[in-house]
């Protein structure tokens, strides 16, 4: 990896021993670490046959092994060193571009996410299964798509066995030219270098199948408005009969309240001139009691005054009879 490269780490970097340690190895062991790490053979090995000679051997392996890593980690330290001081340099130059470039990413994550978000709503609305199983499917794309951009801009300065999984596929243009120019003698040097074009081919591929998914999802969203379009006109249907029918209702029991109104006004009207008609007749009875005991004072008076009359006429004739008396007599 690139960062393994610019820290100048190894795999399995060789601890040297001192000239003191040396000394202290059994002769087995000499020999041993002469074999393994240095790459002598058993002749050279068997060739010296005297103790202070494998120890000078190993010493010096020792010592030069020693000075290849200290040469390794200046050139290590020397390209970290330039590497650290250009990655300063772009980062003061060209900071400008990269604020650009960091704020246009986080609008396109902004625009992307309101996207889905809004796909997301209008399928929970509409209800739409094969509309949720379509979006589930452009995620995973559009994660693979993400994964592969990621892994071709990385594969410029490192590797990793987390990369996308692109196939080899180059084209020599140093090649076709010389075939298309007949020169039977191949392209040389420069047929060995060609440009793979299999990440091509799969963003292409990822590109289609996105396409076919965004249709796919489109239309069964667009089935789904259209049905639940259709169920809301008759959801609508149906109201619209229930409330005639509550109308309805309403209406017959407002008719009946007006014929029960009716009736009892009707009965009242009755019974008030049933009332009516008994009290004038109790009235006509008082008028005709009245009139009867009128009539009856008025022959009394009548009689009592003929009585009257009928005395002061007799007395009349009495009072001159008597006067006729009176006048007869001397």
């Amino acid at each position: 990896m690139i960062f393994d490269w610019v820290q100048g780490e190894s795999g399995n970097p060789i601890q040297t021993l001192s000239m003191l340690e040396i000394t202290e190895l059994r002769v087995r062991d000499i020999k041993r670490r002469l074999a393994r790490y240095h790459g002598y053979g058993p002749e050279e090995i068997a060739k010296m046959l005297d103790k202070k000679e494998l120890i000078n051997a190993l010493a010096f392996e020792e010592h030069r092994t020693e000075q290849k890593e200290t040469e390794r980690k200046k050139r290590v330290a020397l390209r970290r060193s330039i590497i650290v001081a250009l990655l300063c340099v772009i980062f003061v130059m060209f900071r400008p571009l990269f604020q650009h470039a960091w704020e246009v990413l986080l609008v396109n994550t902004e625009v992307y996410t309101d996207k889905k978000k809004y796909e997301l709503s209008r399928v929970v609305e509409l209800k739409s299964g094969k509309g949720a199983f379509g979006l589930f499917l452009i995620l995973i794309m559009d994660a693979l798509r993400f994964w592969l951009s990621v892994s071709v801009i990385l594969s410029w300065v490192m590797k990793s066995k987390y990369f996308f999984p692109v196939p080899h596929i180059p084209i020599r243009p140093a090649a076709l030219l010389a075939t298309a120019s007949g020169n039977t003698g191949g392209a040389g040097a420069l047929g060995n270098y060609g440009l793979n074009v299999g990440p091509m081919v799969i963003s292409f591929a990822f590109k289609f199948v996105n396409g076919k998914l965004e249709y796919f999802v489109g239309k069964a969203l667009s089935q789904a408005l259209k049905r639940q379009k259709k169920e809301q006109k008759k959801e609508m249907k149906a109201a619209r009969k229930e409330q005639e029918k509550q109308e309805a209702a309403i209406a017959k029991e407002e008719r009946r309240a007006a014929r029960k109104a009716r009736r009892a006004e009707r009965e009242r009207r009755k019974a008030a001139a049933e009332a009516e008609a008994a009290t004038a007749g109790e009235k006509a009875t008082e008028e005709k009691d009245t009139d009867s005991t009128n009539n009856g004072g008025v022959k009394d008076d009548m009689s009592s005054s003929v009585n009257e009359s009928f005395t002061e006429s007799q007395k009349n004739i009495s009072s001159t009879e008597e006067a006729v008396a009176s006048q007869s007599q001397p």
